[in-house]
């Protein structure tokens, strides 16, 4: 009987502190030092450096004031800032590209019809010029033959000869130098409509969603970093976007060096993005975390669940 009747006396002694604090026209309320939630019309000062929020009459929470950041978080919010700068300067040269490949072509098959028709015309002067190149090799020959004849005589080698073999050899490998020229033309023709043709069918794929880089979320202030070489570059970017997909996330927009999730609209979404970032002649593939800007989405990118997404996306690297 005396433990109900301190209960109740606790309770009613919160209810008029929330009563007290409504009627002088905020309340606000904090974790004291033992864990358990304060309520007042005013913050201590010890408390007010510390995440505490505004309530309304109904006891609602109208406010939410963070903590105050320390060195390491502020510093880390810098880079995150910087990172979301490299994200739109991709993005916007992406969408740029994206849309003339878009207003050039129709579908795939016009992308195969042009490379057909440009390769097919490199290839007609490689042969040309193939053509050419056995002509020359073989007046080259013959000048060379008319000097051996001289030397096998002993004699001196005129100049006239010596002038029409250093002529020969000099449109011979001039010939040489255009075929090798045109093919490494045809290889990068083929190469980028190669690419021009995946990306369209990647395009083609994704959602109508304009993508964004989340200017109206906030930062779970927790980045994965990867950094990689030439060598397994390629390789790490698949495994982080396949990472992504299996974290059951939108994938809205994917790029050679940028990956967007779908915008965190309601408080228990993470919205996750990769950026290939080039610094220093080093190469990290960057792991970005943001929620939505409201008291349920701030809780959201501060729960362990961050933390763990980005140590899973650090041992992608091993």
């Amino acid at each position: 009987m005396a433990l109900k009747t301190t209960s109740s006396l606790l309770l009613l002694s919160v209810v008029l502190t929330l009563s007290a604090a409504a009627n002088a026209g905020k309340l606000y309320r904090w974790v004291d030092e033992s864990g358990s939630f304060s309520f007042s019309d005013k913050v201590p000062p010890k408390y007010s450096r510390k995440e505490h929020t505004q309530l309304n009459e109904s006891g609602r929470v109208i406010k939410v004031k963070d903590a105050a950041k320390t060195a390491a978080q502020l510093t880390l919010l810098k880079k995150i800032n910087a990172l979301q700068k490299t994200q739109q300067k991709l993005l916007t040269a992406q969408l740029a590209k994206d849309a003339a490949l878009l207003k050039t072509f129709q579908s795939t098959e016009d992308i195969d019809a042009l490379a057909r028709s440009k390769s097919e015309m490199v290839q007609s002067h490689i042969v040309i010029a193939s053509g050419q190149s056995a002509t020359l090799k073989k007046q080259l020959i013959l000048y060379q033959s008319v000097a051996a004849n001289f030397e096998r005589k002993g004699k001196k080698i005129p100049q006239k000869s010596l002038d029409n073999i250093a002529s020969a050899r000099s449109q011979f490998d001039k010939n040489q130098r255009e075929i090798s020229e045109f093919e490494a033309q045809k290889k990068h023709l083929d190469e980028q409509l190669g690419k021009d043709k995946a990306r369209f069918e990647v395009l083609s794929k994704q959602g109508r969603e304009k993508p964004s880089i989340h200017p109206e979320t906030i930062p779970s202030l927790v980045l994965g970093e990867l950094p990689c070489s030439v060598k397994n570059c390629e390789s790490l970017w698949q495994r982080a976007q396949q990472f992504i997909q299996q974290q059951n996330s939108l994938v809205i927009y994917s790029s050679d060096d940028l990956l967007l999730t779908k915008t965190p609209k309601f408080g228990k979404d993470r919205g996750l993005s990769l950026t290939k970032l080039q610094k220093n002649g080093q190469t990290t593939i960057m792991l970005d975390i943001r929620c939505a800007n409201s008291s349920i989405g701030k809780r959201t990118c501060k729960d362990d669940v961050n933390r763990q997404l980005s140590e899973s996306f650090q041992q992608l690297r091993l």
